[in-house]
Formats: structure tokens, C-alpha cells, sequence
């Protein structure tokens, strides 16, 4: 598939599960949310303290941000910082309170870029990854920035890559490149996908 029949497929495939999510009622969101948390909490990698990175989830994506306040009470989190200077490159840094975050350009919450504050990416353990899509092998759709495909790159061959999504976010004709880097596992409200074993 030469590379513009190939971009117009993932936007196509981006755009339509994006509008599936969408149209998701908060009821639903919460509902499927809660099976999902359930078997994050439950998760044999995280019954011991973990230092584990986050996101705060939006455009009808599975809750993360209750997720979060209760993985907080037993695991270290962080959050991503999206470079102001460096297409597709962020950053994570340790995340504490809500209240603390401030808007980036994308106007989506993050912590304050502070120096002490930097979690090396060796560091982590565990990241839970958001997707557009995914597939029955691992494969995952982003949303086209790249930055979790660098940012993956970087991390301890021990850290477990988790992605959180909803069951019709598997799409099978998802086709990966040589630049996408594939998840561990993935959690949805019916499933838990098992690519790789880390544990």
C-alpha cells in the first residue's frame, strides 16, 4: 500500500472509531469504565507499589481520572507533558493533585514541567497507554502524533505497556509500521488482551 492510500486508511479508521466514542452517553462511559477499572485494580502487577504513568482521559475515552485517584492511595503517578518546542516528544512528570495541573496547547491538563518533579522513562514500570484502536495482535492506532510510539522506545524492556479501550476499539485490518511499537496488553469493559508476558 504506497504511503497516502496508507494515511488515508488510519485517518478513516481514527475518524470512525473516535465518532463511535463520542457518541457514547456518560452513563455509558461510566458504566464500561468501572469493568475496566475493576480489572486495572485487580491486576497482578499492581498489588505491590508501582511507579506507574497515566493520562487524563477525554473525547469519550475510558475514565481515567477516577482511575487515577484510586490507584493513587497504594502507586506513584505521573503524567505526560507535551514538549512546547519538540513535535511528538513529551515528557512525564510526577502528578499529585488535580488542582495542580494547568492546560497545555491542546488545552489537556498536565503537571507543571518542574525539574524535580522528571520521571526518567527507565523509571516507570508501568504506563497505562491511551489508543484509538487496537488489534488482536498488540498493534496500536494513536492519534497521529507519535508521541507514545517515542516515547515507548525509551522506556525499561521490564515496564508493562497497558492500553485501556473499549471493546470495539479492536479493529483487526489496523495495519502496524515498523515505527509503531506494539502493547503488552490491553484492558476493555469484556477483555484482557495478553500480547506479551512480563510478569
Amino acid at each position: 500500500m504506497v504511503d497516502k492510500e496508507y494515511k488515508v486508511l488510519r485517518a478513516q479508521q481514527r475518524s470512525a472509531i473516535i465518532a463511535q466514542r463520542k457518541a457514547l452517553s456518560a452513563a455509558e462511559v461510566a458504566a464500561h469504565s468501572q469493568q475496566v477499572w475493576a480489572q486495572v485494580l485487580a491486576h497482578p502487577m499492581l498489588q505491590a507499589p508501582r511507579l506507574i504513568a497515566s493520562y487524563l482521559s477525554i473525547s469519550g475515552e475510558i475514565d481515567t481520572i477516577t482511575l487515577n485517584q484510586a490507584l493513587q492511595g497504594k502507586h506513584q503517578l505521573a503524567l505526560p507533558v507535551i514538549s512546547p518546542t519538540e513535535r511528538g516528544i513529551m515528557d512525564f512528570y510526577r502528578y499529585e493533585k488535580l488542582e495542580d495541573l494547568i492546560p497545555n496547547r491542546f488545552n489537556i491538563l498536565e503537571p507543571k514541567p518542574l525539574s524535580h518533579n522528571l520521571i526518567a522513562p527507565q523509571a516507570l514500570e508501568v504506563i497505562l497507554v491511551p489508543l484509538v484502536g487496537f488489534t488482536g495482535r498488540g498493534a496500536r492506532l494513536g492519534m497521529g502524533g507519535g508521541y507514545y510510539d517515542r516515547m515507548l522506545k525509551k522506556i525499561s524492556p521490564n515496564c508493562l505497556t497497558l492500553g485501556l479501550a473499549y471493546d470495539f476499539q479492536r479493529n483487526d485490518s489496523i495495519e502496524s509500521q515498523e515505527w509503531d511499537v506494539p502493547l503488552d496488553e490491553v484492558i476493555t469493559p469484556t477483555q484482557h488482551y495478553h500480547f506479551t508476558q512480563k510478569y
